[in-house]
């Protein structure tokens, strides 16, 4: 069965700063979080560092070259806020702001429509010297970075996101202390929780003030949870973590509140007006989707869960994911449902596999092909329900520092040698490149 999306979707790639950039040193940068956590002896798998990453700092003509020749319509990327104040707050760096400058001119030379996010994650250092998200007062220094950003930008930049994903950035950073800056406090996520969504608020407001014709959202990350067992502490914990990795940004941006679970531990960080500043008009509604977690009551964690892996004989992703096309379906249309009729994106979807270059110098990826064409099958079916999706960015373009993971994991499209830099197109990548072209989806 061959199955058209509509003529005006929009096809798309995302990826991040810290993950494909490197040159951390170079051109007047600033330190990030990033840097500092993957430099700490055992905090990134093999001791990998983000410095050379893609090495998009200097490639990146010969990686938009490949995204024209994909055939995609956007590109998703972020600006590293120490690359453009490498004190987090002060001194603008005139090199970091130009590079994103050739970035968006090329991408629009190309009939590429840049999708600007203006934090992937990447702290500046010196910002988390002085409490990091912990500190309501970083909140307005993201809101003084973001006018920079927007000032140099704006006349050329449409669709901008204030945050990727700040739930990852919230729990796993400041609660499992697995991602930078490696803290782990329960009232560190709260804290963070809150300074995060207020700092979205102020971004979008410094970004209308620039410009009233920009289209604004935020990031989310929607994985559904359920309960491991029927027992009520199972059920219990499953709405913990349910009111944290799904709800504690989309609920106060969206409809003005915390989600139950959580809000009484949040209202002590809470300050008179600062849900008329969360609570920010949007353009449009975006998210990232990977997978559907399975959840127990667990003692002595730091909020009484923990996720547990997929009954055996599950299909799995190199992560362990699972991989559940009709979960990602149910989010889109349940994300409807919540929160209204706004313009949707899916700005990152995709998986990592053990990819590798075979004898005659090409990279076959039949199962990242397999879960692509099935994906997009839930993205059609979620639009034949009525769910108002407009477009879709595959995560990601490249294979890159994948965090904690360093270079173990395969997420790209294109696969990266990581000791030559040499880029070479995936079988997937040929695959997206003919949907995004017009061929229809064959399922």
């Amino acid at each position: 069965m061959a199955e058209s999306f509509p003529p005006d979707f929009l096809w798309g790639a995302s990826t991040a700063a810290y993950q494909i950039e490197g040159a951390v040193k170079e051109d007047g940068r600033g330190l990030s979080i990033w840097d500092q956590f993957s430099h700490t002896p055992g905090k990134v798998l093999n001791g990998d560092t983000g410095d050379t990453a893609c090495d998009h700092y200097h490639r990146w003509q010969e990686d938009v070259v490949l995204m024209r020749e994909l055939g995609i319509s956007a590109y998703r990327f972020s600006t590293a806020w120490p690359r453009i104040q490498p004190m987090g707050r002060g001194a603008v760096n005139e090199k970091g702001l130009a590079f994103y400058d050739r970035l968006v001119d090329a991408l629009l030379e190309a009939n590429i429509e840049p999708w600007l996010c203006l934090y992937h994650w990447d702290l500046p250092q010196r910002l988390e010297d002085r409490g990091g998200w912990r500190n309501r007062d970083v909140a307005y220094w993201y809101r003084d970075y973001t006018a920079i950003v927007a000032r140099r930008l704006a006349d050329r930049v449409a669709h901008w996101a204030t945050f990727n994903e700040p739930n990852m950035v919230a729990y796993r950073g400041y609660g499992d202390g697995d991602h930078a800056p490696g803290v782990k406090s329960r009232e560190a996520v709260m804290q963070a929780i809150h300074t995060l969504n207020l700092a979205h608020g102020l971004g979008v407001m410094a970004l209308r003030e620039q410009r009233a014709d920009l289209k604004l959202g935020n990031i989310y990350n929607f994985g559904p949870r359920e309960p491991a067992t029927d027992r009520e502490e199972d059920m219990i914990a499953c709405r913990v973590s349910d009111a944290i990795m799904n709800r504690s940004f989309s609920d106060p941006q969206i409809l003005g509140h915390y989600p139950e679970p959580i809000a009484a531990e949040i209202a002590p960080f809470v300050q008179s007006g600062d849900y008329a500043i969360i609570r920010q008009k949007l353009d449009y509604f975006a998210f990232n989707h990977y997978a559907r977690s399975r959840v127990r009551w667990a003692k002595g964690t730091l909020f009484q869960f923990e996720h547990v892996a997929p009954p055996r004989g599950t299909p799995v992703t190199d992560m362990g994911w699972e991989i559940n096309p009709d979960a990602f379906r149910q989010v889109m249309i349940d994300s409807k449902a919540r929160y209204g009729d706004l313009p949707m994106y899916i700005l990152e979807n995709g998986a990592a596999f053990a990819d590798a270059v075979d004898s005659e110098g090409r990279v076959h990826d039949p199962q990242r092909v397999a879960f692509l064409r099935a994906y997009l099958g839930a993205v059609h079916d979620a639009i034949a329900a009525g769910v108002p999706v407009r477009g879709y960015f595959v995560w990601s373009l490249l294979d890159n520092f994948e965090w904690a993971f360093g270079y173990s994991r395969r997420f790209g499209i294109v696969y990266v040698d990581f000791a030559t830099q040499k880029r070479i197109p995936k079988e997937s990548y040929f695959f997206y490149r003919d949907l995004a072209r017009g061929a229809p989806l064959a399922r």
